[in-house]
């Protein structure tokens, strides 16, 4: 089978710089996201996200994905579940989710802020297209219920060519 993506070495890639303070933000669910790197500038090696996640928040569906994706724990705590085992990522802590792996997350600190990556990359693209933009650079305001289009967001967010619901049958094609 042939790669769908160049290796590192074939790429050939600029340099580049990427800033927050210049890439768009989006408010989903309760989260802020702001793509850093996308899949169209890094030749679809990787794409990586800043998140601010409030307490509680997270990805709690048992998902699976058909990219590899890595977690660094810039600040507060997350508890990652990784094939039925429990594990707490603090301050300064990585985690890698081999393609394959099911898993899921969720926020025990006031806030979690995370940098979230994907490789090969494009994740990033099914937040942009669910998401909306951001006001501003916070946590959306917290409601009651829902917003309705969240509720689809996350319906479509655990089920598409990236995601799976763990129980869903095709998710076994992820498996590894």
């Amino acid at each position: 089978m042939t790669p769908t993506t160049p290796s590192f070495f074939e790429a050939q890639l600029p340099a580049l710089l990427s800033s927050r303070r210049d890439a768009p933000a989006f408010w989903m669910l309760d989260l802020l996201w702001i793509p850093l790197l996308e899949a169209h500038q890094t030749g679809g090696l990787f794409s990586v996200t800043e998140q601010w996640m409030p307490k509680d928040s997270g990805a709690h569906t048992r998902h699976v994905h058909n990219v590899d994706e890595w977690f660094f724990v810039l600040d507060g705590t997350v508890d990652f579940e990784l094939e039925g085992e429990t594990t707490s990522g603090q301050d300064g802590d990585s985690l890698w989710i081999p393609r394959g792996t099911v898993h899921s997350f969720n926020v025990t600190s006031d806030v979690g802020h995370v940098l979230n990556g994907y490789t090969p990359g494009g994740f990033e693209q099914v937040i942009k297209g669910l998401a909306r933009p951001a006001p501003r650079r916070e946590l959306p305001p917290r409601t009651e219920e829902p917003v309705p289009e969240d509720i689809a967001a996350a319906q479509f967010l655990f089920s598409n060519y990236w995601t799976a619901r763990a129980d869903d049958p095709w998710a076994k094609s992820f498996a590894r």
